[in-house]
C-alpha cells in the first residue's frame, strides 16, 4: 500500500524537525501546539515514460503553522518562520531518497509556496505552504 507508506515516511521526516511540536497527517483547522506541520495528499499523476516504465507522482500539500500569540508577526516573518522553513527543507532534502516502496524506486521533490497570515479563533497564525511530490518508478 503506497499511501500509508508515504504518509509514514513524511511523518517520520517531519517528526525529526526539532522545531515542530505537532505533526498532523490530515487537514485540520485546530492546532494544539505551535509550530505545527500539516500534510495531506493532494493528487496523483501517471506519466508514461516508455512502453515499459511509467512514473506515478503522488503530490502532497504541506503547511507549517506558527501561532502569533506570544510572538509578533514581524518576528515570526523575519526570524522564526525562516529558521523553521530552512530546517524543514533540510530535513526533506536529507530524506529525498525514499528508497523503494513495494519494490518501486521512489524519491521526492519539494517546492515552497506563499507565506500568509490568517486571523483564527485562537489568534493570528502564520503559515508557510509547500508542495511535496513523491515520484515512483513503476514497470
Amino acid at each position: 500500500m503506497i499511501y500509508p507508506t508515504l504518509n509514514s515516511k513524511i511523518n517520520t521526516i517531519l517528526d525529526g524537525v526539532s522545531a515542530i511540536r505537532q505533526v498532523y497527517p490530515y487537514p485540520t483547522a485546530k492546532v494544539a501546539a505551535y509550530p505545527a506541520a500539516i500534510f495531506f495528499p493532494q493528487g496523483l499523476e501517471n506519466s508514461y515514460e516508455t512502453t515499459v516504465d511509467n512514473f506515478k507522482i503522488y503530490t502532497y500539500k504541506l503547511y507549517l503553522v506558527i501561532g502569533a500569540k506570544q510572538k509578533g508577526v514581524d518576528e515570526i516573518f523575519s526570524t522564526i518562520m525562516p529558521a523553521l522553513v530552512d530546517e524543514t527543507m533540510q530535513a526533506l532534502d536529507d530524506g529525498w531518497n525514499f528508497g523503494t516502496i513495494e519494490s518501486h524506486r521512489a524519491w521526492t521533490k519539494v517546492e515552497t509556496g506563499s507565506w500568509s497570515v490568517s486571523d483564527e479563533q485562537a489568534g493570528l497564525e502564520v503559515t508557510a505552504e509547500f508542495t511535496l511530490s513523491v515520484k515512483i518508478l513503476t514497470s
